[in-house]
């Protein structure tokens, strides 16, 4: 949806049709760093006015970025490696080797190994692909929140957070957050819960990893937002009605509808339904869960991580720590 300043009738920039649906002339958001008040919302377009300072709201947007690729991946946790042995010789070693093998500045190379070296002084190393590190703290309001240092890439840490999510959910009987970046995934749980940290490493066996991951996604906003996709490419879903185009929040009702036709589980109240859900043999839901797995996530890669756990050839360091680690 783009974004129209008044009067000069210029593009400033885009929100997010859900965003743009969900808000109401005289409503107030910052974009960059100005702040502007919406004049009108039509589709496709948000005409808005400066708001002069005003104090505003934080627009969202309903999407997911690129992960980073498996070989960036893999040369950050090999830089990592090289840094974290350098740092048990000194800390002017390592910058040195920046400056020398990267062409970083002076300042660059500090800023650096100085991230690097406070990490390794928290955790005792610096968490690679080989070395992964399991972190847990307790926040101000007593929340416990538990880290997985892993940089394998948020594509691979988004299946593997939303998996363990799902396995966290039916063993303690309740929701968490999760979040999943290039280079951790964070559970945030109550403080009621407590569990040994090396218990988690066997909470998702490579075998059965795939079939949870597909429960669980069926919940998360990711299904919904290939499905539309998937079924708006297919024809399924109408964009265009008498000669004009249909408003996309007509179109996300419509992919909706679709659902509830042909696949009412996501739909359905749970305490209905007993067990798993079964995923119907229809090409709609074939194609969106598979991208779900193999786009938005990388199931292969998760698969291929406990695999490596179960082999030993990942090891695991726990850490209880009073504070969250740099």
């Amino acid at each position: 949806t783009e974004v129209i300043l008044q009067p000069e009738d210029a593009r400033i920039g885009t929100l997010g049709e859900d965003f743009a649906f969900e808000s109401l002339p005289g409503d107030i958001f910052q974009l960059g760093n100005m702040s502007y008040q919406i004049m009108k919302v039509e589709t496709g377009k948000v005409y808005v006015t400066d708001a002069h300072g005003q104090p505003p709201n934080l627009p969202f947007w309903v999407g997911e970025a690129p992960g980073r690729s498996d070989e960036l991946s893999l040369a950050v946790s090999d830089l990592r490696g090289q840094i974290d042995s350098l740092l048990d010789e000194s800390h002017d070693t390592a910058v040195q080797w920046l400056l020398e093998h990267f062409s970083l500045s002076q300042e660059a190379a500090v800023q650096l190994v100085d991230y690097l070296a406070g990490a390794k002084a928290a955790l005792g190393l610096v968490p690679t692909q080989r070395r992964l590190v399991f972190e847990r703290f307790f926040d101000d309001a007593g929340d416990m929140h538990f880290v997985i240092h892993a940089p394998f890439g948020s594509r691979a840490n988004r299946a593997w957070g939303l998996a363990l999510r799902k396995r966290f959910c039916r063993k303690f009987n309740f929701e968490l957050q999760a979040a999943a970046l290039e280079d951790s995934l964070v559970l945030s749980l109550g403080p009621t819960h407590s569990f040994p940290l090396e218990e988690v490493a066997n909470y998702l066996k490579s075998e059965t990893a795939r079939r949870i991951l597909i429960q669980a996604l069926l919940d998360a906003p990711m299904f919904g937002a290939r499905w539309r996709w998937n079924a708006t490419i297919a024809l399924a879903v109408r964009r265009n009605r008498n000669g004009k185009r249909i408003p996309p929040q007509w179109q996300r009702s419509d992919a909706e509808d679709l659902v509830a036709l042909v696949f009412p589980d996501p739909l359905a109240c749970l305490e209905n339904i007993p067990g798993e859900r079964e995923i119907p043999d229809q090409p709609l839901v074939t194609q969106t869960v598979a991208d779900c797995l193999t786009i938005t996530m990388d199931i292969d890669g998760l698969e291929r991580v406990l695999q490596r756990l179960e082999q030993g050839a990942i090891t695991v360091e726990c850490r209880d720590l009073t504070g969250p680690s740099p």
